[in-house]
């Protein structure tokens, strides 16, 4: 049995606990570390855009996978020309890449120890992962559950696939050309 101290300190540690795990998601939420990409749009069509400009791509989270929603050859995301894949991410080399996180059921992390991604996608928020891809390569997107629980997730939610300029030129007409739309 505790003493009447003990049980009060116990009780201001779980209380100070609860409040720092909601200060901390309430800032994550609003993108308080990494800022915010919402309302941008950069035209990027992706093999004939302008190299500065950052590629924008929106990934969702949902049933324990990403899928990736890239814009068409008029570079905006939101049009007819868009098109989706699902678990792979592919992307060019040498690029810096602006990506709108979603979920549509659960908390995901998006996560790569590799490339250094690492952030958060909430139901009915949107985060923003920034980052440079430097070097190719097939890189894993793991599953980072909230809940711990490693055994009730499957280990891998996506792969980032990172090509030479020239082959994401080819993959990327390829996507635009047909409906090989992997959704």
């Amino acid at each position: 049995m505790r003493t009447p101290i003990a049980t009060l300190l116990y009780v201001g540690f779980i209380v100070l606990l609860i409040i720092f795990c909601g200060a901390l998601l309430y800032f994550r939420s609003f993108d308080f570390y990494f800022g915010t990409a919402k309302n941008s749009s950069v035209p990027v069509a992706m093999y004939n855009r302008h190299l500065s400009a950052p590629v924008v791509i929106e990934a969702r989270g949902k049933r324990f996978e990403w899928s990736f929603h890239y814009p068409g050859q008029d570079g905006e995301l939101g049009t007819s020309d868009d098109f989706r894949s699902h678990k792979e991410l592919h992307l060019p080399l040498e690029t810096d890449v602006v990506l709108k996180l979603e979920s549509d059921d659960f908390i995901y992390i998006m996560s790569n120890p590799e490339l250094g991604l690492k952030q958060i996608a909430v139901p009915e928020l949107t985060h923003t992962l920034k980052f440079h891809t430097a070097k190719i390569g097939p890189f894993e997107l793991l599953a980072d559950p909230l809940c711990g629980w490693r055994p009730l997730h499957d280990d891998l939610m996506g792969r980032v696939i990172i090509h030479s300029v020239t082959d994401f030129n080819d993959w990327f007409k390829k996507m635009v050309a047909g409906p090989i739309s992997n959704q």
